[in-house]
């Protein structure tokens, strides 16, 4: 049974609820005050968007050491298939506005740099901080479309408060992670500092934690005081394993296993896809025949457009 659950945990769709879980009920929801039926509303959506995202970085995974822009192979094809099904599923949706379309191209420019890092080898200081900070373009995402999806507009001090607290999650996961992701030859912001810096790793990265830290404070004492414990309880439950002592350096890693390449499209991937587009298609059903009045939202309503980093 358990070995059941922790297989479970570690497909695309168990990552997605995870991510669910833990970002969007258990964070923002709480931030942005959704109120609960609403909540009951958006989550099923999320999900399958989230799942959506999932099946795409199983793809990218797939080509740590094959340049996609490079080679041009069957997952470079499918790549775009993906992003073209996503932004469909989106506007059928009704979650689709400046605000999710830039995050859209955040993700792609995410999913490129990690491959081209991964492809070279070799990852620079630069390199791991750029990945850290876009990597959770996923749950930005989510919680843009939740906006989007109840018909009102992000606020832009809010979004820029979040975004040190998802860079320091996003670091805190891979701390988490690391001896795992050491083994498996995943790529992971603790051990490239290792590999750049040795001895003096932690020491470095806790420099970088300090700093996002401080930009999160900094934001956060310009909330109302009514608000800013609430905000900052969630905040800090989601990134505390940043701010612990960080885990012993591995120095001899094993080396990682050859990821496989596969020509064409197998049977699988295109079940995958299928599988990836009626989630979001049975979500959007589900949620219209719920709420529909809420499906209707006009793109040319959202003017902003930008990101804080």
């Amino acid at each position: 049974m358990v070995n059941d659950l922790a297989r479970l945990a570690s497909t695309p769709l168990g990552k997605a609820v995870g991510i669910t879980r833990d970002y969007v009920l258990r964070m923002y929801y709480i931030v942005d005050e959704v109120p609960r039926w609403q909540r009951l509303r958006l989550t099923p959506v999320l999900l399958g968007v989230e799942y959506l995202v999932y099946r795409v970085d199983s793809l990218a995974e797939r080509n740590t050491s094959v340049d996609l822009d490079a080679e041009r192979n069957s997952d470079y094809e499918a790549f775009h298939t993906y992003k073209k099904a996503f932004e469909k599923v989106l506007r059928a949706l009704g979650a689709w506005n400046e605000d999710v379309a830039f995050l859209v191209d955040e993700a792609e420019r995410f999913i490129r740099l990690e491959n081209a890092t991964t492809s070279r080898g070799t990852v620079t200081r630069q390199d791991a901080l750029a990945l850290v900070e876009l990597r959770p373009t996923d749950v930005r995402l989510l919680r843009a479309m939740t906006f989007a999806l109840r018909g009102r507009s992000m606020d832009p001090a809010t979004r820029d408060l979040l975004w040190p607290v998802e860079v320091l999650a996003d670091i805190a996961n891979d701390l988490g992670h690391y001896e795992q992701d050491v083994a498996l030859g995943t790529l992971n912001v603790y051990a490239a500092f290792v590999e750049l810096f040795g001895d003096a790793a932690a020491a470095e990265l806790r420099r970088e934690v300090d700093r996002y830290e401080s930009m999160f404070l900094d934001r956060l004492s310009a909330l109302p005081p009514a608000r800013r414990a609430r905000v900052a309880q969630v905040c800090r439950r989601r990134y505390t394993a940043a701010v612990r002592p960080y885990p012993r350096m591995i120095t001899q890693p094993p080396a990682p296993a050859s990821p496989s390449r596969s020509a064409g499209t197998s049977p699988r991937k295109k079940a995958a896809i299928g599988a990836a587009l009626a989630v979001g298609a049975l979500a959007a059903a589900a949620y219209g025949r719920g709420q529909p009045r809420l499906l209707i939202v006009s793109p040319l309503l959202r003017k902003r457009r930008g990101h804080t980093s």
